[in-house]
């Protein structure tokens, strides 16, 4: 290959065009492969796309009625984490949408409330596939997930072919693994980062134009970007002053094309405050919901000092989380990213910045200009998610929801870009270093997905920890119930095992008695009947909270097989006794015994595999 041709736009090998066949390739597989509802709100995503289809622009102007198929195939709706095989069973891929009165949910409220311009082109593929021809819904899903990835697609390709400088750098951005996975989801965060990179890319590229002055068409390029910005989620509007680098000695006509700039850029946020006064009355931020904006106000202004003690630790104690999530992360965290995702993502980003050609012609005020504005808006949304969540004293949001900088993050290393310059052939070997990084990026990304999506045991289990089952997804172990195990009361749970081979098994205690005297006997039985282990403890060696845990003198397991956790006591007099937390909801096959009669429910349990 001659690598003369290496930066050549036509290329195979330009950065536009790896983008866009990586994109393609991992992001056409993440739309099949993703389990439907494992993206963040994918399902309020969907359902509002649905709505859209059917000409309803406003969400929850009436009693929200959605159909209950959008929540029963969600994969985030499974009380614990397992394979999603499942969902390509014929039985799965083929259902379709009941749209009967009796499938309907009442009172839910809509948490998707962006404009529906975020949703177009998908609730059209909506319309045509469910109310026209009345397809699948899973295979409509994977569709529409596409044609959200092509939206994304289209947006980053043109803003890495139109910006000046740092088209590598923009490159490994927009192939994030996050950037990925949210584009291959349904949501607003696709549409909104491909809107957000090509309104920087357009400015950048206005503004290191050598000629004398700025045409009227790029300038009327310029008003549509901000435009799009407008129609994005809710706080991207702050990149507008991006625009503010552009000299008015550029524009062809000083009075009437800044005027029109001007004004694009001041509809684009009419658009966006507009749309927000609009949805406000009727979403979960109106009074009395969930996240009220009057009551999070009212909390805010009570402990204003408390608010910003918070907000300074989400800066400055929770860099690296954010970090971390704005890198690589499963939808609502599910499993665990492998660690080399962070590395060899940092040193694509390193690469990248190196690779560049020394062609950033930018001054050093400007640069120093967008790195602030990077930093302002950064600084806007961490704050606007906190006092949409804050809770007094509460520092548990902080460290999330880092896919929000995704937007606004080309400001900051593409100011960067240039300033150090190694010679042409270090630069070539940088580029294909910057290849290779992001593949090995999205090689252990997508495994870890694979053991998050499609295994019991999540990715540390696979890179040599222990396989701890099950995971559990949607459990509220403080509300869980209190059964006391006494003289009167034995309990037993069997469950199916997941791993060859099983070291040991764990009981969650609730509550310890008054009385500490007594025993309590802790065994596990096979499908036999027979004894495996079993061990007595006394009530004073144990403590409310903690697990129970039952050691296995030698590994044991048949994957598949049934066994049966029994917990008894004969010195334990009724009515107290040593509580153990159970759920209602039934997390793994298994049944759940109250001194011998079958309760609904079950035992919150875990057992310890070896690795797979």
């Amino acid at each position: 290959m001659n690598l003369n041709r290496f930066h050549k736009e036509r290329s195979v090998l330009a950065p536009a065009n790896v983008f866009l066949i990586l994109g393609l390739l991992i992001g056409g597989l993440y739309c099949v492969f993703i389990p439907y509802g494992a993206g963040f709100d994918e399902e309020q995503h969907l359902v509002r796309i649905y709505d859209i289809s059917g000409f309803e622009f406003v969400p929850n102007i009436q009693n929200f009625i959605t159909l209950e198929e959008f929540f029963d195939l969600s994969y985030q709706r499974r009380l614990s984490q397992f394979p999603a095989f499942d969902m390509y069973s014929r039985e799965s891929l083929l259902r379709k949408l009941s749209r009967q009165q009796d499938s309907y949910h009442y009172g839910f409220k809509m948490r998707s409330f962006y404009t529906p311009v975020v949703y177009l082109p998908q609730a059209i593929a909506a319309r045509i596939l469910w109310r026209f021809f009345d397809f699948p819904i899973l295979p409509s899903v994977m569709i529409q997930r596409f044609i959200g990835l092509l939206v994304y697609l289209a947006g980053s390709y043109v803003a890495i072919r139109l910006i000046p400088f740092g088209k590598w750098v923009l490159m490994a951005l927009a192939l994030s693994p996050m950037a990925l996975f949210q584009a291959a989801t349904l949501n607003a965060d696709g549409f909104t980062n491909a809107v957000s990179f090509a309104f920087i890319a357009c400015v950048l590229h206005v503004y290191a134009d050598q000629r004398e002055k700025t045409s009227s068409q790029w300038i009327l390029v310029l008003v549509g970007c901000s435009l799009m910005l407008g129609f994005a989620k809710p706080g991207t509007i702050i990149l507008l002053l991006l625009l503010l680098i552009l000299s008015k000695d550029r524009f062809p006509s000083k009075k009437n094309w800044r005027t029109v700039l001007v004004l694009g850029a001041t509809l684009a946020i009419i658009i966006n405050a507009g749309w927000i006064a609009i949805v406000l009355p009727n979403s979960v931020l109106s009074e009395g919901q969930t996240l009220s904006v009057s009551h999070q106000l009212r909390l805010i202004f009570a402990s204003p000092v408390d608010f910003f003690v918070i907000y300074l630790q989400g800066i400055f104690l929770s860099l690296l989380p954010y970090f971390k999530d704005w890198v690589a992360a499963y939808g609502y965290w599910a499993g665990v990213v492998p660690v080399p995702v962070y590395w060899f993502y940092v040193l694509s980003l390193q690469s990248a910045l190196l690779a560049e050609p020394q062609r950033n012609t930018i001054p050093a005020n400007v640069c120093v200009f967008m790195i602030g504005l990077f930093l302002l808006s950064s600084a806007v949304i961490m704050g606007m998610y906190l006092a949409l969540v804050y809770i007094p004293g509460d520092v548990s949001p902080l460290g999330r929801q880092g896919r929000y900088f995704i937007p606004f993050t080309p400001l900051l290393l593409i100011a960067l870009t240039g300033f150090i310059s190694v010679r042409e052939n270090w630069q070539r070997i940088l580029q294909w270093g910057t290849i290779g990084s992001v593949l090995i990026v999205i090689g252990y990304y997508s495994f870890g997905m694979f053991t998050t999506y499609y295994t019991y045991c999540n990715y540390p289990a696979y890179a040599g920890n222990k396989c701890i089952l099950p995971i559990y997804k949607n459990l509220d172990k403080e509300n869980a119930f209190d059964v006391r195990i006494n003289n009167e009361l034995p309990l037993s749970q069997t469950f199916s095992s997941h791993c060859n081979e099983m070291e040991s098994v764990q009981v969650l205690v609730k509550s310890i008695p008054q009385n500490k005297a007594g025993t309590l006997r802790f065994s596990l039985l096979d499908e036999e009947n027979q004894i495996i282990a079993s061990r007595s403890l006394k009530t004073s060696e144990i403590s409310a909270g903690d697990y129970l845990t039952l050691l296995l003198e030698t590994r044991r397991g048949l994957k598949g097989a049934t066994y049966e956790i029994r917990l008894e006591s004969l010195d334990l007099m009724a009515p107290e006794g040593i509580g153990v937390a159970v759920s209602l909801g039934v997390f793994y096959d298994g049944t759940l015994l109250v001194s011998g009669r079958e309760r609904h429910g079950s035992l919150i349990i875990h057992y310890v595999c070896a690795r797979p």
